[in-house]
């Protein structure tokens, strides 16, 4: 079942390499994190690349569909005569030959 030789422990990476390779994971991901995803997905651009990539602006309309979404859902709800319609195939009755 286990026919894999342990590998010696000189191919092993050392517990520096290690932590070297985490840290620059983790700032890897900080960079992408503060220039990528925080104005794209929350319109806070720190550095000012968001704006610069037009990530900024994705945001920006990605934030206006969702305050459109709740005003919209805050009307349907104060009014219950606005609904959302059903496909006309759904209300039609299936008959089984």
């Amino acid at each position: 079942m286990f026919n894999a030789n342990k590998p010696p422990g000189s191919d092993l990476p050392s517990v520096g390499q290690l932590l070297r390779s985490t840290f620059v994971a983790l700032c890897t991901a900080l960079v992408l994190l503060v220039t990528i995803v925080l104005p794209a997905e929350y319109v806070i651009d720190l550095t000012g690349v968001g704006r610069l990539l037009q990530l900024t602006t994705m945001g920006e309309i990605r934030h206006q569909l969702a305050a459109e979404s709740l005003a919209a859902a805050a009307a349907s709800a104060k009014d219950p005569t606005i609904t959302n319609p059903e496909p006309a195939a759904a209300n039609t009755p299936r008959t089984i030959r």
